[in-house]
């Protein structure tokens, strides 16, 4: 039996892969569920398909894993180290496409766009149901200073926005050198925003960073706007802030549970605009990081270190 290269994402093209590993005795197969296979030798697994310890026992020969995305917080790189395998990601394939999205949903949130909508739709005709505010000027708070974050913040100044940035690890200059005004802590940025967009890694030091007292240093009127990681937010707080008024609305494009399950409280809270995950998504991006992680998995089985993006290397 050769070798398999397993694709555990519904999107990744079998096609694509196979020309990325051409001349190389593997089969490619795309698969609904992880398997436990001595003969698998790489995966791509999508951002819904956690591989760990107990993933890595079905798997003795695996040599690499590849995920299609930039957040990488289903995979356990100590693990993946430790067994020998190889781990990459995708960067900056679709840096452009969040932060446009991210700042789309910041001037629907400002001007009202939405919420002004839905009122018209349900026979009202009165633009204070969701008073439009002025753009420029207003301060933008930019929570995750990194690629996506910097791209956003570009965006923001141009539409004459103050820009702020609070990022635990990048130096004040560095900050400072994009045009933003850096803020030495992240409760110093909530109170200074109009509007906070995420832009951080999901890690364990991260998650629930936007917590009840973060959300309570808001300044009160503001906004929140999430096309990061669900796992950012303490969920039943950004509820709470909403029911109570002190947050004035919040834009999602990511949920703890995508497609959400039946009963999601986020479904149900005032002032709150949900997209189904499609921040990072245009013509452009939709095929791009298949390639990257593909050429991953070819490079490993060639006895080569990927090009890009390594988030784990074998101990």
């Amino acid at each position: 039996m050769s070798d398999l290269v397993v694709l555990l994402d519904q999107w990744c093209d079998v096609g694509e892969v196979e020309r990325a590993c051409d001349g190389l005795a593997v089969t490619v197969e795309q698969r609904s569920s992880m398997p436990a296979d001595p003969a698998v030798v790489g995966l791509v697994a999508g951002p819904d398909v956690p591989v760990g310890a107990a993933e890595l026992q079905g798997l003795p020969s695996l040599r690499v894993v590849a995920t299609p995305s930039t957040g990488y917080d289903h995979l356990d790189l100590e693990a993946l180290a430790a067994a020998g395998v190889w781990a990459t990601n995708v960067s900056g394939y679709c840096d452009d496409e969040v932060a446009d999205h991210a700042i789309a949903m910041t001037v629907d949130l400002l001007r009202g766009i939405t919420l002004l909508d839905r009122s018209v739709h349900a026979g009202d005709w009165d633009y204070e149901v969701a008073f439009p505010r002025r753009i420029a000027g207003s301060t933008l708070g930019v929570v995750g200073f990194g690629r996506i974050g910097r791209v956003a913040a570009s965006r923001g100044l141009a539409l004459g926005m103050r820009v702020a940035a609070y990022d635990a690890i990048l130096p004040a200059d560095a900050i400072r050198a994009a045009g933003a005004e850096p803020c030495a802590s992240l409760h110093e940025l909530m109170a200074r925003a109009d509007v906070v967009t995420l832009h951080a890694a999901l890690t364990d030091a991260t998650r629930g960073l936007i917590d009840a007292a973060a959300l309570a240093a808001l300044r009160p009127g503001s906004f929140l706007v999430n096309c990061s990681r669900a796992g950012l937010v303490d969920m039943p707080a950004l509820g709470v802030a909403l029911a109570s008024g002190h947050l004035a609305g919040c834009a999602l494009d990511v949920l703890p549970d995508e497609p959400p399950r039946d009963g999601e409280p986020a479904l149900t809270w005032p002032r709150t605009i949900i997209n189904p995950h499609a921040a990072w998504a245009s013509a452009e991006s939709i095929r791009r990081p298949y390639r990257f992680a593909a050429d991953a998995v070819a490079a490993v089985l060639r006895g080569d270190e990927p090009s890009r993006d390594v988030i784990a290397r074998p101990a």
